[in-house]
């Protein structure tokens, strides 16, 4: 069965429901439930995508810009700040694996479960 986003995942069943914006789901039953942290979590990520993906081209991918800039506001404690353009220039190189010089959704997420990872590995030694 295909889920959100194109995924299919043998086994899963996605709700018929898409959460709102306000992090609540419409039930079957119309009772309204409550996202659990990790919905809402999941639901913030799409939308900081989209918060900076098309500013410049492609709604759906970022350029190296927009790939700056949103390192810079949604991550500054976890990455510091990007100054210089060699940075950003590596940064893409390495979650560009379409090679289209653009970040697309599934490369932008593939590269905050590496920075989570990292920070999992960090407070797991603290």
């Amino acid at each position: 069965m295909m889920g959100p986003y194109g995924l299919g995942l043998p086994g899963i069943r996605f709700s018929t429901g898409m959460p709102s914006r306000k992090g609540t789901l419409s039930a079957p039953a119309s009772a309204t439930v409550t996202m659990s942290a990790l919905e809402k979590a999941m639901i913030a990520i799409i939308e900081a995508f989209h918060q900076y993906s098309g500013k410049e081209g492609d709604k759906h991918k970022l350029k190296k810009s927009e790939l700056k800039e949103l390192i810079n506001n949604e991550l500054p404690h976890f990455l510091g700040e990007i100054k210089d353009q060699e940075t950003v220039d590596k940064v893409m190189e390495t979650l560009d694996a379409d090679g289209d010089a653009e970040c697309d959704f599934q490369e932008f997420v593939a590269f905050i479960a590496m920075v989570t990872s990292a920070c999992h590995e960090f407070f797991e030694h603290e």
